[in-house]
């Protein structure tokens, strides 16, 4: 059965590999996932992401899906941001050109 065609949600199981000190006092854990060409993946995330229970060797479910919600604002906030930019640097040509067609006052 496939997750993300009936829900909208990706499911992945990660291994576990190890957890890294870093020098800043941060931890990153260390994942592997299968691909469908069973070959294997890395990647990272924060430690402090991990359930408090997780530790090196365990495989995690990790679950994706979209916050349409969130998306939804932050291309509304992106939309209106563009407007504004546009508005200003209209107002800036326009402020530009009569500054240039304008006979210099001496």
């Amino acid at each position: 059965m496939d997750c993300a065609k009936e829900t909208g949600q990706k499911e992945i199981i990660a291994y576990l590999d190890r957890i890294e000190e870093l020098e800043d006092g941060s931890a990153t854990a260390v994942f592997y996932v299968e691909d469908d060409e069973d070959e294997f993946r890395q990647f990272v995330l924060p430690a402090d992401f991990l359930p408090a229970d997780a530790s090196e060797g365990d495989y995690l479910k990790l679950i994706i899906s979209r916050e349409q919600e969130k998306t939804q604002a932050a291309l509304d906030e992106s939309r209106e941001q563009n407007q504004r930019t546009e508005v200003s640097s209209q107002d800036s040509v326009e402020n530009l050109d009569s500054n240039l067609l304008s006979p210099k006052q001496e």
